[in-house]
């Protein structure tokens, strides 16, 4: 940097003043020290550098301590190191601050003598720092070995004090049991407890004699294959400075080859190349890995998701961590439920706040019961606009960082979804179509590519643990914590308005970028003419005060894009709705005072996305014909009085003429209808012609009411080619329904599946057209009525490839559904869900052999009123049902067995099965003669009404000991001739939560032991055999179990003594019912 002449000048005055002072002479003086002031940056630059080394290693050393505090503990020399690293970063800090302020000072320059002594200290404090990280070397040899605890035998197993913790650690030891799982994943979001479950079960593992050698690793961000060799070298007390990657790799390779090793790597956050490392398949050793990121994962045999805590075990944690004295104190109980739900379950946030109001209960003027701190907590925690609380900062920068790691159009998606309230569930397909509306996906010039590419975006948001998917096909969420966070990030750009009470009565209209308010508590007096140019996102969903729109009301959102109005009362929209000029999706679902749209909806010459489902519309008017760019148009009917139906004596329209045809945009329609409603009779054929000649329609839904009006679409329709080929890859979604409806059955299509559903519904018949078989073979899904096959092989094996679900309802001829006699090929490669119902003459679900592949991806079978079925599984079908999950099995009046007396069934059959059902089956004797089932993942259990069966399981055999391992809900429901449930053994179902034994008089065997079946609710009704050896329960059985609130007790008077029953009442608040 060039030096200021005068400022220069003034500087050698000072030098040689200060020289002169000294009793010196100049040029001794400038050339000992000069050299202080020269290099002064670049010794600054290696001071940060070894300040920056030191700060490396502490991080290190803590790590360390932190991974092995289970078996080893500081000295009082490490401890005195690590005090030393403190001081050390606080002098250099000071350092820092004189270094900056030096270039402040007369303009630009101090004078030589404090630039001298700067430069001095600079040097000296790098040469120290530096000292101080070598002393690290010997740290590590600080770290002694703890003296062993005393063993103490839990006789209950737990390894948490928390069941939802405890269960991740209990799925992962079931996992390294399975001998040919090398690989598992651990995955889940920041905080969810991945750390918690790595650690405990490295303290487990520890413990037990299943491996030689159990190591943990925190891997961390920065770190690759090369530390992970390092840290396992030092376990294996080699020294790796010796040797190169290759010679580490071949080192490590030899070492565990031969040996039983559990490789934990936790906090992993990209892949990891294990053969790399000196780690590949043949050796005898097992690796988890915890991770948030999915595509981590994919080089896993198995994957286990950390799943949040449980609501019982969320409010227990935070209630430890605070103080369990405060738990029932009124006046703080409010807040005390908002911020345990804020925590979303997450064990990492409960921990913090759970602390820092601990904190607040130790000062004695308040003892954590002043309100006011509670109210204040909460408010901090919820704004929007203020900083994160200083114990939340940690996880507030790793959401930050995840964020700042998108891309411009990932980020734009992300932030939007903090407009909606905390832990809404939102359906793919309208997530997709708001970030549409928004403009965030506008590279994408058709709907369907934009679906493609918005799920794409949902997918990565969910691999990276940003958005939680939920349970339901295709919908999901964002918990509180995460929506505050996002929400404060698009704060500093935009001026959202959510649903919060205060923030609602705070809107500034004029500001307003997006408005969300939903729920009827949220409402506030809608301003006449609001001057909301900006407005982009207007939100008013579920409002049942709202009736009406102020006249002028949008005369100003010319820049408004969404507009959703769903489940609110308006019966008219207000003729500014013109004014929306840029408006591109508008959503009136479910507003059932809605009975017309105005002639300036017309006007809307922008709207591509148009939803006016299940509102009291009963027909569409023309001006709809004026949306040119409407790319998507859902619409349902509602059926009015046959008055109102009529015009000039004749049925109205449903749907006036050329509305249709002039979309030439249109993509995506569905048109729902009621099927008594006798104008759609009248106007189905119109509407078909016009529907025919749209050239860009890749989505319909729709119903045919008979074949002629199908073959007469299928005949016009561009969709088809001239050689009668249907063109599939054009009509990406359908929900074809062909067929009259009986009574009131419902055309209805479901809006979520509206993108990705391809389904079939033929109705009555007994052919199946050329047109039906055509579709079929492009459906995921098939719905067959009413019709009169003997069975399905009459469509080629191809037809049925693609099906994921089928259902079977009310077909008199059919016996089997599959008849391998006559199909070539195999059928239902891909099906995953089979519902059977109605169906009086079938003998066998498939009959003959069976093709391999047949039937291999099934996971749910659902059989009912099938009056002639006597065997449900031949041998041959259990062999294939390897992924079935779900059986449910009623009202089949003639079934005897489940599984076909003399077939030869492996102990570990339906290794995936987790609910059986069997309900009402008078004729049922056993679900099977083999005793040797294990039933490995079976979860629930029912047995109702199935009034002849004596035994669960008849068999000279002995049942495993360990069958029936994961059993959660146990019921037996009017069984009077049931004895017993299987031969004299004892089971521990120490899984068990429900027991239902209810109205099985004859029961006199029970085979299971459950006292440590910690979330046990007993629930035994009716009166069992005099002589049952059902466990009775001791008053000290009852004050040794651990009952919570949500425990009910119910048992008869004869299995429990009354000290139990005054045990349960009075130490643990049971609620006890006595019969």
């Amino acid at each position: 940097m060039p030096t200021d002449p005068f400022a220069a000048t003034q500087t050698c005055v000072a030098t040689i003043d200060f020289a002169i002072k000294r009793g010196t002479t100049i040029y001794s003086y400038l050339r000992r020290n000069y050299g202080y002031v020269k290099d002064m940056s670049k010794n600054y630059d290696k001071l940060l550098e070894a300040y920056k080394e030191l700060c490396d290693e502490e991080e290190d050393v803590n790590k360390e301590l932190e991974i092995n505090e289970i078996e080893k503990e500081q000295t009082n020399a490490c401890k005195h190191w690590l005090k030393k690293v403190e001081e050390m970063k606080k002098d250099v800090q000071g350092l820092e601050e004189k270094y900056k302020k030096s270039f402040s000072c007369l303009c630009g320059l101090c004078p030589f003598f404090r630039l001298v002594k700067l430069g001095g200290r600079i040097v000296k404090k790098t040469e120290k720092v530096r000292n101080l990280k070598a002393e690290s070397n010997k740290i590590r040899s600080l770290m002694v070995q703890k003296a062993p605890a005393p063993h103490i035998t839990n006789p209950t197993n737990k390894i948490s004090e928390f069941p939802s913790l405890e269960e991740n650690v209990k799925e992962l030891q079931d996992c390294l049991i399975v001998e040919n799982l090398k690989r598992i994943c651990v995955l889940g979001p920041i905080g969810v407890g991945k750390s918690t479950t790595m650690n405990r079960l490295h303290q487990t593992m520890k413990g037990s004699k299943m491996f030689e050698i159990v190591f943990l690793i925190a891997v961390g961000r920065k770190r690759n294959e090369r530390y992970i060799q390092q840290e396992l070298l030092k376990r294996l007390q080699i020294k790796p400075k010796k040797f190169s990657d290759e010679q580490r790799k071949s080192i490590i390779h030899e070492q565990l080859k031969n040996r039983s090793y559990l490789l934990l790597l936790d906090e992993v956050f990209s892949k990891i190349d294990l053969e790399e490392i000196g780690i590949n398949d043949e050796h005898k050793g097992k690796v988890v890995f915890a991770s948030r990121y999915l595509d981590v994962c994919e080089q896993a045999d198995e994957q286990i998701e950390v799943k949040r805590l449980s609501n019982m075990d969320a409010q227990n944690m935070f209630w430890e961590k605070v103080g369990v004295h405060l738990k029932d104190n009124p006046h703080i109980k409010r807040e005390a439920e908002l911020i345990i739900k804020f925590c979303s379950g997450n064990p990492y946030l409960i921990k913090l706040i759970g602390n820092y109001l601990a904190s607040k209960a130790r000062v004695p003027a308040t003892n954590g019961t002043d309100p006011a701190i509670w109210r204040n907590t909460l408010h901090e925690l919820r704004s929007p606009t203020g900083e994160p609380k200083r114990d939340l900062e940690e996880v507030y920068k790793s959401l930050k960082l995840e964020v700042d790691r998108l891309r411009p159009d990932e980020k734009s998606c992300f932030l939007y979804l903090a407009i909606f309230p905390a832990g809404h569930e939102l359906h793919r397909d309208y997530i997709i179509e708001c970030w549409r509306a928004e403009q965030f996906l506008k590279r994408f010039e058709k709907l369907g590519e934009a679906r493609d590419g918005g799920n794409v975006i949902l997918r990565y948001f969910v691999d990276n643990s940003l958005l939680e998917k939920e349970m339901k096909e295709e919908r999901y969420k964002m918990f509180e914590f995460y929506q505050q966070v996002a929400f404060r990030f698009a704060k500093h750009n935009e001026n959202n308005y959510i649903q919060d009470k205060e923030m609602v009565r705070e809107i500034k209209w004029e500001d307003a970028t997006r408005i969300s308010m939903i729920g009827d508590s949220c409402l506030p007096t809608l301003p006449d003419e609001p001057n909301s140019e900006r407005i982009l996102t207007l939100l008013l969903q579920e409002i049942s005060c709202l009736a009406k729109f102020p006249r002028s009301f949008f005369l100003h959102m010319s820049a408004l894009q969404l507009l959703d109005l769903y489940k609110s009362k308006i019966e008219t929209l207000p003729s500014s709705i013109s004014s929306l000029k840029n408006l591109k999706a508008m959503f009136l679902k479910n507003c059932d005072q809605l009975i017309e749209l105005r002639d300036e909806v017309g006007d809307l010459h922008g709207l591509e996305i148009l939803d006016i489902c299940h509102t009291g519309i009963s027909h569409l008017p023309p001006v709809i014909g004026n949306l040119i760019a409407l790319k998507c148009l859902r619409v349902s009917f509602k059926k009015i009085i046959w008055s109102q139906n009529h015009v000039n004596g004749s049925l109205s329209d449903m749907i006036s003429s050329d509305v249709i045809a002039r979309l030439h945009s249109l993509e995506e329609l569905g048109i729902v209808v009621d099927p008594t409603d006798g104008r759609w009779d009248q106007n189905v054929e119109s509407i078909v012609t016009e529907i025919a000649v749209l050239k860009e329609l890749t989505t319909l839904c729709f119903y045919f009411p008979t074949m002629n009006c199908f073959e007469t679409f299928v005949s016009t329709s561009i969709l088809w080619k001239g050689n009668n080929a249907w063109k599939g890859e054009r009509l990406g979604s359908f929900n074809i329904i062909v067929g009259h409806q009986q009574g009131n059955s419902p055309t209805e299509f479901d809006v979520s599946e509206w993108s990705a559903e391809k389904r079939l519904r033929f109705s009555a018949g007994e052919a199946f057209p050329d047109a039906i078989l055509k579709i079929l073979k492009q459906a995921c899904s098939c719905e067959l009525i009413g019709h009169r096959a003997a069975n399905l092989s009459v469509f080629s094996a191809d037809n049925l490839e693609g099906l994921e679900v089928c259902m079977i309802e009310d077909c008199p001829e059919m016996t089997s559904i599959i008849d391998g006699n006559l199909t070539t090929g195999a059928a239902f490669k891909r099906l995953n869900k089979l519902h059977i119902e109605g169906l009086p003459k079938l003998m066998h679900i498939w009959k003959g052999s069976m093709v391999p592949q047949s039937l291999m991806m099934l996971t749910n079978l659902t059989l009912k009123e099938c009056h002639s079925l006597k065997v449900l599984f031949s041998e041959e079908m259990v062999l294939r049902l390897n992924l079935l999950q779900y059986i449910q099995i009623e009202g089949c009046q003639v079934m005897e067995e489940i599984i076909k007396d003399g077939s030869i069934v492996d102990s570990g059959a339906f290794p995936k099965l987790k609910i059986l059902e069997l309900i009402n089956l008078p004729l049922l004797s056993k679900i099977c003669n083999d005793a040797t089932l294990t039933w490995n993942s079976l979860e629930v259990l029912k047995i109702e009404s199935c009034t002849v069966i004596e035994e669960i399981t008849k068999d000279e055999g002995i049942v495993d000991s360990g069958a029936f391992p994961k059993l959660k809900n146990f019921e037996l429901v009017n069984l009077p001739k049931l004895s017993k449930v299987c031969k004299n053994v004892s089971l521990k179902w120490d899984s068990l939560e429900t027991l239902k034994i209810d109205t099985c008089m004859e029961l006199k065997s029970f085979p299971a032991t459950f006292r440590w079946a910690e979330k046990l609710a007993w629930m035994v009704r009716g009166s069992l055999h005099g002589n049952c050896d059902f466990p009775k329960m001791s008053a000290s059985d009852v004050a040794s179990r651990h009952w919570n609130m949500s425990h009910t007790l119910t048992l008869g008077v004869s299995e429990v003594s009354h000290s139990a029953v005054c045990a349960a009442v009075e130490l643990f608040c049971c609620i006890v019912y006595l019969e």
